[in-house]
């Protein structure tokens, strides 16, 4: 190849990267081949295959240079290939007098690949003093959480929006893993004032949540404050992820890093962030705090739904854990460890960057008007919170005219109701005796959650009282199946609805279940939980068992459900079986404390089964009496079933639950077997 042919080239490369439009990012430098072998070849084809998503599959300019920062127009080498659709070839064969240099080689890229994933821009620093200095580092420090730690493309402009390309430029810096830099000294009379964005990997603009804020030590201990990521994965198993994309760092009293003059030796969600004493100018550093932006496949790990109790036409937004919990019971964890925020249209909204008067997953999320949008969260919880978890029955231990309000409190119904309770409850839900959703009564409460339980005092409800409230918690797996049923599927949709009621479950399976199940699982048939809150369940309650009805459902049908029973555990040896321990275990048909339940006698629970029978027959009716294993009471059964129906006088007109119940006690005087 003739100087003129490569001249020309270098001049047509140039000068593309002179005419871009300020839509277009260039990528960090690529260095894939050296000269050893037949020469250097970094064609696009080979670059694009071994640095997946860092480079656009259809570049506008490229740019060459030793790797050691000479331009390729000032080597002499002669270039057999040099264009931004193939790439860049030097051939040792074709140079005279010597081989070809090792290069690396950049791209400048379009618009639509440039706008996947970008960040705001950045103006951080002005030329005022040794020149404009934007780089990636500092960036990072002064807008935690915006801009990813690995870019793959920048773009720099003059505060006034005019775009400048490093070509022809003597800039210092202009690398996405750098950021940029221009040093007056450098320019003849001086820089202007620039600011830049970054192109990240597509996985920063996914969803992604924010962790706590974690303390590990001080700046009085080992020369100064470490919270360096590997440290912080130790000491809090499961509550960080291994690959965070964000890190912010605030002293402990909430001042921004950014704001205390310290220099730092490490600020990377990489690494972490370290602050050495020595290297403060003869001050020392502060106590500093940090948390974490994860990536979306750990959030979605045990995740909430999207809750929005609040809109901003009042004071604000607020949507603080304290209020969520009441508001969606049992649906959040008590101690989340991630949050995600965005506005109801889908906009995620990150807490550098705005004023929010509380962003953090243990406290929720609040905006103080000024202009508050209206705004949706939700929450990463401990992976425990998405195991399977069973359901309590109703406890009301106290009531509000007596000691000053109603206090449900853990400790006090694990003292009265032993064994009924798990001690580390998952959730808790509260209602007053008559149904109503605490929530909805205008109650101040001075305690709603399930560490502690409910609490209501008269003198906070301003002039009135408080309501009389019936408490229900949700329990880990390791509690629930320490003595448990098997499933039980009686029952599907096809008609009214599904109903796999406890009393029809003990006449469909008498042997494996008892009378006074201590808490109940539900699950559709595909083995999805479903909990009583958030779902319009008619009946949830181990005492009941469960009922869905189809026109109570938005989509007019409920799902095919399956449900499962804790069971008190005894020591004493059963035909039941074991319990989990390995001790044997027999289902207790003794009436708990006067306070847990009504007494059940086996006659009401017959008495029940035979009304829901008549009012919800299975699909298979023969299920009624081929389950039963006793001779007499399938002939007691099959008669009453009989009998009962001829007492409905009118087509599809039910049988009235006195007149059953007359009829039971007629023919069944001995039901109880």
């Amino acid at each position: 190849m003739s100087s003129k042919v490569f001249a020309t080239l270098v001049a047509l490369a140039t000068s593309t990267l002179i005419s871009l439009s300020n839509q277009s990012c260039i990528t960090q430098w690529f260095d894939h081949d050296d000269p050893g072998g037949n020469g250097d070849y970094e064609l696009l084809a080979d670059l694009v295959s071994t640095n997946p998503g860092q480079i656009c599959p259809n570049p506008i300019a490229i740019e060459a240079q030793t790797i050691s920062g000479q331009p390729a127009s000032q080597t002499g080498n002669i270039f057999q290939v040099y264009n931004p659709t193939s790439g860049f070839a030097c051939v040792n064969a074709n140079q005279v007098g010597g081989g070809c240099a090792d290069y690396k080689v950049r791209f400048t890229c379009p618009e639509d690949w440039c706008s996947i994933c970008r960040t705001p821009w950045f103006d951080r620093d002005n030329p005022g003093g040794k020149g404009d200095y934007e780089t990636l580092s500092l960036t990072l420090i002064t807008y935690p959480l915006q801009v990813c730690a690995q870019p793959i493309a920048i773009e720099v402009a003059t505060i006034s929006g005019t775009p400048v390309l490093p070509a022809g430029n003597n800039f210092q810096v202009y690398d996405p893993t750098q950021g940029f830099a221009c040093v007056n000294a450098q320019q003849n009379g001086g820089c202007q004032d620039y600011k830049v964005r970054f192109t990240c990997p597509r996985s920063f603009c996914q969803p992604k949540c924010i962790t706590r804020w974690f303390d590990s030590d001080n700046p009085n201990t080992n020369g100064g404050d470490s919270e360096l990521l590997t440290v912080l994965l130790t000491m809090y198993p499961g509550e960080i992820c291994q690959n965070p994309l964000g890190i912010e760092a605030q002293t402990v009293s909430g001042q921004p890093a950014s704001q205390t003059g310290n220099v730092f030796q490490v600020y990377n969600p990489t690494t972490g962030f370290s602050c050495i004493n020595a290297n403060q100018g003869g001050g020392v550093c502060a106590d500093y705090k940090v948390r974490f932006t994860c990536p979306e496949e750990w959030c979605s790990k045990c995740r909430t739904p999207w809750f929005d109790r609040d809109n901003p036409s009042g004071k604000g937004d607020y949507e603080t854990l304290s209020l969520l919990i009441i508001r969606y019971p049992l649906q959040v964890c008590a101690q989340p460890i991630a949050i995600e925020v965005t506005t109801i249209s889908g906009t995620p909204a990150l807490p550098p960057g705005n004023i929010f008067a509380v962003y953090d997953p243990l406290q929720g999320f609040a905006c103080v008007n000024g202009a508050c949008q209206d705004y949706k969260v939700r929450f990463t919880c401990p992976l425990s919170f998405c195991q399977t978890q069973c359901v309590t029955r109703w406890f009301d231990s106290d009531n509000p005219d007596t000691n000053g309000g109603d206090s449900e409190l853990l400790t006090g119904l694990l003292s009265m109701y032993h064994k009924y309770i798990c001690p580390n409850p998952l959730g808790i839900e509260a209602q007053t005796i008559s149904g109503q959703p605490a929530y909805q009564t205008g109650n101040t409460f001075q305690a709603y959650n399930s560490t502690s339980g409910i609490s209501c005092v008269n003198a906070n409800q301003g002039g009135g009282i408080c309501a009389d409230y019936k408490v229900r918690f949700t329990c880990p797996e390791e509690w629930c199946s320490k003595c448990r049923t098997s499933w039980f599927d009686r029952d599907n949709p096809s008609g009214l609805g599904d109903y796999e009621t406890l009393s029809l479950t003990i006449i469909t399976y008498p042997q494996p279940v008892c009378a006074q199940p201590i808490a109940i699982e539900v699950t559709t048939i595909s083995e999805t939980p479903v909990l009583p809150t958030g779902n319009n369940f008619q009946v949830y309650d181990p005492l009941q068992g469960f009922e869905c009805v189809n026109d109570q459902q938005d989509g007019g049908v409920c799902q095919d459900y399956k449900v499962r029973y804790t069971l008190r555990e005894s020591k004493a040896a059963s035909r039941y079986g074991k319990s989990a321990s390995g001790e044997s275990w027999a289902s207790e048909r003794v009436t708990p404390p006067d306070a847990v339940v009504i007494p059940i006698d086996m006659s009401t629970i017959w008495r029940e089964a035979v009304f829901d029978t008549i009012r919800h027959p299975p699909s298979d009716a023969s299920l009624l009496v081929s389950h039963c294993q006793c001779e007499n009471l399938k002939q007691r059964l099959a008669m009453i079933w009989c009998d009962v129906t001829e007492l409905t006088t009118q087509p599809h007109t039910l049988p009235t639950k006195t007149a059953i119940s007359r009829e039971v006690d007629y023919r069944g005087q001995s039901i109880t077997h």
